[in-house]
């Protein structure tokens, strides 16, 4: 019996000092955690709605114990942290180790950042973090479409001996996050607002951490740029520009919009300068676009600005790029306008590109780009095209993505406010009748008017005229003819008659013609006379003269109603 007492008696003792050691080194069953609150907070900052990889503002969790009578425990918490937005996560997948489900997405505890962060959480003393008693930088997971994760985040709990009577302090930092701020759009224009991009965070662990004002509002998209056309009720091209026939508007839509780009630091990679692509379509066949090499976008003759608010913006075209805007090196240029350089067409179709070189952070500044329109052969006489731009580089990746470069943006945007018609500088004129039957011809003359006797050539524009014949010969016979002149310059004329024309400028004679005749001149200031007469060659019985009245022509090249033209 006596055995059997001291054997139950050493039990009794060591299940008495494993409960003891229990008690001392951890919480046993019915002990509460510290009651543990995280409190969510945010700057948003404004991105741009055309952006499709948009920075995020950083998200701080500063995290307590609720009161000070609240036991506060030595060791370490494990939590697991999740962000799930209302846009697409767009990050760079693959970073590290971790596998392609890996976002460059950082969460960084109690300030301890590095520019290597690990792929996992309760990593220690990896990349050279200021702390080795904290964990290192760790990179999110892609859990979803919208959300990321960062599971097994280590924090420090009060060291032994500490926080006896004092609240417990520990905090959490989420950076770099990028989403598809263009899911969101809902501008009509420049400097317009899209919908807010929002954030909701989520805490998990052992401890039960509530999250306080745990959806918060990370950026607000902002359309970046907008698109017009030099004039108000019109888009013609004769601005007087030397070196343009049309001058496409771009504007800022926020101060910044338009970026030189900045260095790298730890929190963030190098953010490139801001690139704006122009895109041209329905080029008519034989016309050729050329731009400058390089601008400075403060122009005094659109603007009469004083020097002391000049814009500082100033742009050159990128060469050596792909086609989606990205590569290559952009030109600078010392003087207000480079040299004109020719827009590649295919099919009616061309692009170019365009880097910022300098500009004025806090202004809202635009540009002015000169456009000239040329006719290659000679013969072609309105220059037509369209315009759309839109921030480079471009990209239909609309997700997070180990390849696609960020930033990235929407291509432009068929909206009415995005896109305009540049006209090439011309001129119609209408010869309402004219004849060569009944022994009648009909002479024409039309002038390249653009010279002014004290100022000179008012545009170094040459062109040649397309005559169109609209009536039938002396037997009912519909004629529907087109001839083209040789090229006339400024000062020049075009003279001929119905009945002989005029080989030397390319005009053939037409037999027994009557009807009417419409010139489409490719050069402002184009003015024409005809004179019908029984007698040319000999003194005539009758003859009589008009001067061609000049036909208004709309952007697309069709003619306006009176009431249009006298807008």
């Amino acid at each position: 019996m006596a055995k059997e007492e001291d054997a139950l008696s050493k039990a009794r003792s060591r299940l008495l000092g494993g409960l003891l050691g229990v008690l001392l080194c951890c919480p046993v069953l019915g002990q509460p955690w510290p009651a543990i609150s995280c409190t969510a907070a945010a700057l948003p900052q404004t991105v741009y709605a055309e952006g499709i990889a948009e920075p995020l503002a950083d998200i701080l969790l500063t995290c307590t114990s609720d009161s000070t009578s609240a036991p506060v425990l030595a060791g370490t918490l494990r939590v697991e942290v999740s962000v799930a937005l209302n846009a697409s996560v767009t990050n760079s997948t693959g970073s590290a180790e971790g596998g392609s489900d890996t976002a460059d997405a950082v969460l960084v505890v109690n300030g301890n950042d590095c520019a290597s962060p690990a792929a996992t959480g309760s990593t220690y003393g990896s990349c050279g973090a200021p702390s080795s008693e904290v964990q290192d930088p760790q990179f999110g997971r892609l859990a979803d479409l919208n959300r990321l994760t960062w599971a097994d985040v280590t924090l420090p709990l009060a060291a032994d001996g500490e926080a006896d009577g004092e609240p417990w302090v520990a905090e959490m930092r989420i950076r770099d996050i990028r989403v598809n701020a263009a899911q969101l759009q809902l501008a009509t224009g420049p400097g317009s607002a899209g919908m807010p991009v929002t954030g909701s965070v989520t805490i998990r662990s052992d401890a039960g951490i509530a999250v306080r004002n745990s959806v918060l509002q990370l950026a607000h998209p902002v359309a970046g740029l907008g698109l017009g056309v030099q004039g108000e009720d019109t888009v013609s091209a004769c601005l007087g520009d030397e070196l343009g026939r049309a001058t496409v508007h771009l504007r800022e839509g926020f101060a910044s919009a338009f970026r030189t780009g900045a260095p790298a630091t730890v929190n963030a990679g190098a953010s490139p300068p801001t690139r704006v692509g122009l895109e041209f379509s329905d080029v008519p066949e034989g016309i050729s676009i050329s731009l400058p090499s390089s601008l400075a976008c403060y122009q005094p003759e659109f603007d009469g600005a004083t020097s002391a608010h000049r814009d500082a913006l100033t742009i050159g075209l990128v060469t050596g790029h792909s086609g989606a805007g990205l590569g290559g090196s952009a030109t600078s240029g010392s003087g207000a306008v480079g040299s004109m350089v020719p827009v590649m067409l295919d099919s009616g179709t061309g692009q170019v590109f365009y880097e910022v070189l300098s500009h004025a952070p806090l202004k809202v500044e635009d540009c002015h780009v000169p456009v000239r329109f040329e006719a290659d052969s000679g013969r072609v006489a309105n220059a037509r095209a369209k315009v759309a731009a839109g921030f480079a580089p471009r990209s239909a990746v609309r997700s997070a993505s180990s390849e696609a470069p960020i930033p990235r943006f929407v291509p432009p945007s068929s909206l009415d406010e995005t896109r305009a018609d540049l006209a090439g500088c011309g001129t119609t004129l209408l010869f309402p009748f004219v004849s060569n039957q009944g022994g009648f011809d009909t002479g024409i003359v039309i002038t390249h008017g653009s010279l002014h006797s004290l100022s000179g050539a008012q545009t170094a524009q040459a062109g040649s005229c397309q005559l169109h014949y609209y009536g039938s010969a002396a037997g009912g016979e519909e004629v529907l003819l087109v001839q083209h002149s040789t090229p006339l310059n400024p000062g020049q004329q075009l003279v001929f008659t119905v009945s002989g024309g005029n080989p030397v400028q390319n005009i053939l004679g037409t037999e027994q013609y009557q009807g009417y005749v419409m010139a489409v001149c490719g050069y402002p200031g184009a003015r024409g006379y005809a004179f019908i007469s029984d007698g040319f060659g000999a003194i005539p019985d009758l003859g009589m003269g008009y001067i061609a009245p000049v036909v208004p022509i709309n952007s697309e090249g069709k003619r306006l109603v009176p009431s249009e033209a006298g807008r």
